[in-house]
């Protein structure tokens, strides 16, 4: 991983283990909290009450951000939350077509906003969001640990305001409930520590000593 392929002088950040404050703030992460911002190749559900030809149980967004709908045509959804879509469709209908509609639209597959894990996992890869996630279940979308990790050397790397931060938990901690599970936000790549490491990965463990706490990198 780029992040850890050469040794970094990591300084003190601002950021707190805590990360619900952060979704705003994190790399191309729309506001996933609690407000989720859609992107393309997300699919969504539109469900327009008693009314099914105009209803759909799984609509892609394409690349330019878009969708089509009955009656109304293209709707613009890049950046928008699902509650933003379904005020604006039932505005649409209600103007032309029916009488106080009553819509709804929901997240089915995030396909925009996705996280990295790598190291010591079972299926290593890049997997899509489609809701809040955190440290224990990102690990469990690769297959969890495999057999030679480092359960208390589980790095996560975020990008927060255009800088570089990195904090390190012990997953053992977590299952037990000593340490907080962190939530995890689009764009974060986590590395499950080796039991024989990488010389990168080793550098970023030797010099971020505390746990829990994102610092600059």
């Amino acid at each position: 991983m780029a992040g850890c392929q050469a040794s970094r002088t990591i300084v003190p950040g601002t950021v707190a283990a805590d990360t619900s404050g952060l979704a705003e703030s994190a790399e191309n992460n729309g506001d996933l909290y609690p407000d989720y911002k859609i992107g393309p190749d997300d699919i969504l559900a539109i469900n327009v009450f008693r009314e099914p030809d105009l209803s759909a149980e799984s609509v892609r967004v394409d690349s330019s951000g878009r969708f089509e709908m009955p009656l109304i045509g293209r709707v613009n959804a890049v950046n928008r939350t699902p509650d933003d879509l379904s005020q604006e469709i039932t505005q649409r209908l209600n103007e032309r077509f029916l009488v106080n509609p009553n819509v709804s639209v929901n997240l089915i597959e995030s396909n925009s906003k996705r996280i990295t894990v790598e190291g010591e996992v079972e299926s290593p890869g890049v997997f899509p969001m489609s809701g809040r996630s955190n440290l224990l279940s990102s690990v469990a979308l690769a297959g969890g640990p495999g057999a030679a990790a480092k359960l208390n050397q589980i790095a996560v790397f975020r990008k927060v305001n255009g800088q570089n931060m990195v904090a390190v938990f012990d997953l053992a901690q977590i299952r037990s409930g000593e340490m907080a599970n962190p939530d995890i936000l689009p764009g974060d790549i986590v590395v499950v520590g080796f039991s024989s490491l990488r010389k990168g990965f080793e550098d970023v463990i030797g010099i971020a000593p505390i746990f829990a706490i994102f610092r600059a990198f």
